[in-house]
């Protein structure tokens, strides 16, 4: 069968060779790191003859994911200032966050990232809700002249190795029912049986990695449908007979072979007013030690990866070295006749005879063999340990462990504090790529809003404990203006929380009896106490209802009210001490 008729395969194909030969290079990395964090190795005749390993790789990781800053926290502003709007998108946001387990994935995301160096996500609509994925790196190709910071600037993005049973194809009115019955029937010629047996390199690879994990079936699944590997290219594309520019076009590829969908990327996920998904990925990356000149950087996991290869060799030399000195090894003259040492039964407190000639010696006729004690290694093994811990900020003191050296408290909180800020220096890194995904969170949105189902919200009423309920769809927040996305990391929040209270203290000490400032400042203190906005409204309504009272209440007594926006003595809001800066 012919398939080379095709005028999209071979530009296709060239693609993806493109994208599999930028990014070979780091693929046997990948599968080291990722083996030794899973605690597997392989041994060999040489450097490591015992399967042991020392948890280097997921004790650094493990340690860094606990200090990394929790999820970035992101809102979305309503450029019309109209708040009922911007509380639905919020509230619908939130769900979003909830049915995707997102704080969850974040923890996928960025350990991803300290394995590989690099981390994908993708985000759609699908059964009427916005889902997001996070992606192997191994099933990722992209343009090798991608500017590393923007992944919106490459000319290809190509996500391999999708497995769909051909049923599920064929019920899918987006596909070519001819290319797939085209395909069905090439399965079953000689050819097309051992095409399907054979996989792409890259998929060798990655099955590789889980044949390592014990994996045995990896290639050969027990299913009972004819399953076709699909790969999408994402690629800049002009009709012939379009009026448009290039633009971003969505070819699906079947086994390599067959191109059963060709359209353009704004046709599938729909249009916005500013053409967005013409030249956008519905992607995002981002990595944590951006380079240049190279998109597919290193993580923290090839820092730990020779060092954790030698620590195997050398733990697995002094294993086998006990093991040798706990057995031992003897020399024994071979040329006594009916001395055969070999066919002694070893038992407790046994006595053996030996035959010793005339004018020798016991140690003529048997020899121990010395086993060289290599306890030495041990502090070799402790100062590539402490090595590592410098290179990646995983100190013993954050992982729990006491030092040996009698210091300070003083000191240990100040170590621990600078590891720390190393640490959260990551933020920096995914912080943008969460701006870009609430982004295109919207634009998605916007782009098909019929295709969302509405989802019910419940909320506490305005001063009562009783629920209501809502339910809510894309027209109840999506306005003319639109929105932008403000994002912050979580411990960012609570530095510029702290702050700010602290110099809104001393705005109102200074500023006495504004009533707009005094609001002001009380819903940043019960923002900072993390109380929801419908929280802190009932708390504010209260507070103005008490202040109303008393102000009352002194006029009818013929006092003096106080200032107008300075609360009773005792009343929340009232200058204080600003709160402590937290840890």
């Amino acid at each position: 069968m012919n398939t080379e008729k095709d005028p999209y395969i071979n530009i296709l194909r060239l693609n993806k060779e493109s994208g599999y030969a930028y990014k070979e290079r780091r693929m046997d990395d990948w599968k080291e790191n990722y083996t030794l964090y899973r605690d597997r190795v392989k041994v060999n005749r040489l450097t490591q003859r015992q399967s042991v390993n020392i948890p280097l790789m997921k004790q650094t990781i493990r340690t860094l994911l606990k200090d990394v800053d929790d999820m970035p926290v992101l809102y979305f502003e309503n450029l019309n200032n109209d708040k009922q709007k911007e509380v639905f998108q919020n509230e619908y946001w939130k769900r979003t966050v909830e049915d995707n387990r997102m704080d969850l994935k974040d923890i996928q995301d960025k350990r991803q990232v300290f394995l590989t160096g690099r981390s994908f996500d993708q985000i759609q609509i699908e059964n009427g809700k916005v889902i997001f994925t996070i992606q192997d790196v191994d099933d990722i190709f992209i343009d090798r002249y991608t500017d590393p910071v923007d992944i919106d600037t490459a000319r290809f993005l190509i996500h391999t190795h999708i497995f769909k049973p051909l049923s599920v194809l064929m019920s899918n009115d987006m596909y070519d029912k001819e290319a797939l019955k085209k395909l069905a029937e090439y399965r079953k010629t000689p050819e097309g049986i051992l095409h399907n047996a054979t996989s792409s390199e890259s998929l060798n690879k990655k099955n590789e990695k889980m044949r390592d994990m014990g994996l045995d079936d990896v290639n050969d699944p027990m299913v009972g449908e004819m399953i076709i590997e699909l790969s999408m290219h994402l690629m800049y594309y002009k009709d012939a007979d379009s009026n448009h520019e290039e633009q971003l076009h969505l070819f699906v590829e079947a086994d390599d072979m067959f191109v059963i969908m060709k359209k353009p990327l704004e046709q599938i996920i729909g249009k916005t007013k500013d053409d967005f998904w013409q030249t956008h990925f519905p992607y995002n990356t981002w990595a944590d030690d951006i380079d240049r000149q190279d998109f597919w950087t290193d993580g923290v996991a090839d820092i730990v990866r020779t060092p954790n290869k030698i620590l195997n060799a050398w733990f697995s030399q002094l294993v086998e070295n006990r093991t040798l000195k706990n057995l031992n090894m003897n020399i024994f003259n071979s040329s006594l006749e009916g001395f055969v040492p070999q066919t002694w039964e070893p038992r407790a407190w046994g006595m053996y005879g030996i035959p010793v000639p005339d004018g020798k010696n016991i140690g003529d006729v048997f020899q121990q063999l010395p086993v060289a004690d290599l306890s030495d290694s041990l502090d070799e093994l402790s100062y590539v340990v402490g090595m590592i811990e410098k290179a990646t900020g995983a100190t013993a003191t954050q992982q729990g462990a006491q030092t040996e050296r009698q210091i300070t408290l003083g000191e240990v909180q100040l170590a621990l504090g600078e590891a720390k800020e190393r640490i959260k220096g990551m933020s920096k890194f995914y912080t943008p790529a969460w701006k870009d995904r609430g982004r295109k969170f919207l634009k998605l949105i916007e782009a098909a809003p019929e295709k969302l189902d509405a989802v019910k919200i419940y909320k506490k009423g305005l001063n009562t404990d009783n629920v209501f309920e809502s339910e809510i769809q894309p027209s109840d927040w999506m306005s003319e203006a639109g929105y932008d996305v403000k994002v912050w990391a979580q411990d960012e929040k609570t530095a510029q929380d702290t702050q700010g209270l602290e110099k809104m203290n001393a705005a109102v000490a200074n500023i006495p009896g504004n009533i707009k400032l005094m609001e002001i400042f009380q819903r940043k203190l019960l923002e900072y106490a993390d109380l929801t906005p419908d929280e802190v409204n009932a708390v504010i309504e209260i507070e103005k209802q008490k202040q109303e009272a008393f102000m009352q209440q002194q006029q009818l007594l013929g006092q003096g009210a106080p200032q107008p926006g300075q609360p009773p003595q005792g009343q929340l809001g009232q200058p204080q001490q600003a709160p402590a800066p937290v840890a």
